[in-house]
């Protein structure tokens, strides 16, 4: 099964290519190719995803992505002959029309690339289809269609935070499920929550942010001391190198200058909060001269990060504690910073479990993960994948995982 995934729930243009065997006594996949288009620069300019520019780009690039994606996977072939004079090719086209009417510059790239090349020997077409920016998913979902209309593809939707969830498994080579139960950290951008995974594919939540994830966080309180964004690498980065003033080693305890809170740290919950632990830096960044201000960011950084790493590590510990959990599974963007994966593994280690860690080029959004997730449901499930012409096949901005 050769699956051709989508992935455009924020500001990455993505698109993969995987191929997975199945047979009753093990199955295995190989990525032919995963491409992601970034458009970390145009949204840094404004401290953040704007949800249109997102969906303009996304326009913009995913043709090329998909070029690039069958050229690497040796998939991408030219036509032998012209096939715009080809009525039933032309009624298709129509049809395209209508489908990206809301998308009119993905149209006007799209067509001559399909006019110009082969189908590509693919099988099944996955998509995005939230949770995520509703304008940004809408573009994928469109073009997704669009292509299954044309190739007479049969496309499935999947949920992006199960494509965090899977990402750990990505750097093997053989699926080889965790041992279950399963307590999952997914963290983003845009998204904190611990799931536990009842059975392969079958989830529960635990809990999730009630108000900024810590991806979020991370951005919001870079931009409030003026280091730019995405927030996140630029703060593991003075963290890691901030030198504390007596001991002058790295820093591995709390400053005693900066002392953060940690939200919910001991609430009975399975909930995080880190609204308030964006404000207390506020607070604490208000009563600095700016030369105070210039000197202690790298304590700031330290301390903001290692509040979020105590109250994400301690909560994922306890619920698997609780659930009597074998494996933890993280994923999703933050698993990019170091001390929160160093914790994690120290922490599972001590007390028992083993732990699924995404390699950092899958942490991001990715369209592998998509099709991994799209291969793990096709291989598990007993209905046949969904028509193309689905009406449930739509953007959910909100869309939940359990």
């Amino acid at each position: 099964m050769r699956i051709l995934a989508i992935e455009t729930s924020c500001d990455e243009t993505a698109i993969s290519i995987l191929e997975g065997k199945s047979n009753p006594e093990n199955s295995s996949f190989k990525i032919l190719s995963n491409i992601v288009s970034s458009q970390v620069k145009i949204h840094a300019k404004r401290g953040g995803v704007v949800p249109n520019l997102a969906k303009r780009e996304h326009q913009r690039n995913l043709v090329t992505v998909l070029k690039k994606a069958l050229s690497e996977s040796k998939l991408l072939k030219i036509q032998s002959f012209p096939s715009r004079a080809n009525p039933p090719l032309a009624e298709k086209i129509k049809n395209l029309e209508i489908i990206l009417e809301r998308e009119p510059e993905l149209f006007k790239k799209l067509i001559p690339f399909l006019n110009k090349h082969k189908k590509p020997r693919i099988d099944l077409i996955a998509v995005t289809n939230g949770p995520g920016l509703e304008p940004a998913l809408w573009v994928g979902i469109n073009f997704a269609k669009a292509l299954a209309i044309f190739w007479n593809k049969p496309i499935i939707r999947i949920n992006h935070m199960e494509g965090h969830l899977i990402s750990p498994f990505l750097k093997f080579s053989e699926i080889a499920p965790p041992k279950i139960p399963a307590v999952a950290l997914l963290v983003s951008g845009g998204h904190t929550e611990l799931i536990l995974v009842k059975k392969w594919m079958k989830y529960e939540l635990l809990g999730q942010t009630r108000d900024d994830a810590a991806g979020e966080a991370f951005d919001k309180v870079a931009k409030m001391l003026g280091l730019g964004y995405p927030g996140g690498p630029i703060i593991s980065k003075l963290a890691k190198n901030f030198k504390h003033p007596d001991i002058g080693c790295r820093y591995d305890i709390r400053c005693p200058q900066i002392k953060l809170p940690r939200p919910m740290i001991s609430s009975k919950d399975y909930d995080f909060s880190f609204s308030g632990l964006k404000t207390a830096v506020l607070y604490f960044i208000q009563k600095l001269s700016e030369k105070q201000l210039k000197e202690l960011t790298p304590a700031i950084c330290a301390e903001f990060q290692q509040a979020v790493v105590d109250v994400l590590v301690q909560k994922t510990i306890r619920a698997a504690k609780e659930y009597r959990a074998k494996t933890i599974i993280v994923g999703g963007g933050v698993i990019a910073n170091e001390t929160l994966r160093e914790k994690l593994t120290q922490e599972s280690s001590k007390n028992g479990f083993s732990i699924a860690l995404p390699e950092i080029k899958f942490t991001g959004d990715n369209a592998a993960m998509i099709g991994l997730a799209a291969f793990m449901r096709e291989k598990t499930k007993k209905k046949k994948s969904l028509a193309i012409t689905e009406k449930n096949l739509e953007a959910n901005g909100n869309l939940k995982l359990a």
